[in-house]
């Protein structure tokens, strides 16, 4: 199973990314645990996770994220904008695959 974290700032658009994964995932019967956060509770959820990706808004975090969780450093990434905008469940869902299978 892949324990997918989407991390956004308030989090309504992200909810919804989230949806489009799940339906992506029981679409093509791969077991995935999905969720959103916040970026301010990322301490408390990352060690736990696969695979972590910023929403679109955050990606000036990223590299503040990596220094902050070097030992997870690997696992962090960013959604492409346009695949976030027009709520790519599948393709997000395959990004955050090949992101978790490099660990």
């Amino acid at each position: 199973m892949y324990k997918i974290a989407l991390v956004c700032e308030n989090g309504a658009s992200t909810g919804m990314v989230v949806k489009k994964m799940i339906a992506a995932a029981k679409s093509k019967g791969i077991a995935a645990d999905i969720a959103a956060y916040p970026f301010t509770q990322m301490e408390n959820f990352i060690q736990e996770k696969d695979a972590v990706l910023l929403g679109p808004q955050l990606a000036f975090k990223k590299d503040a994220a990596r220094k902050s969780f070097p030992e997870y450093a690997e696992k962090i990434d960013t959604i492409a904008p346009m695949d976030f905008g027009m709520m790519n469940g599948d393709k997000i869902l395959e990004d955050a695959i090949k992101l978790a299978e490099k660990q």
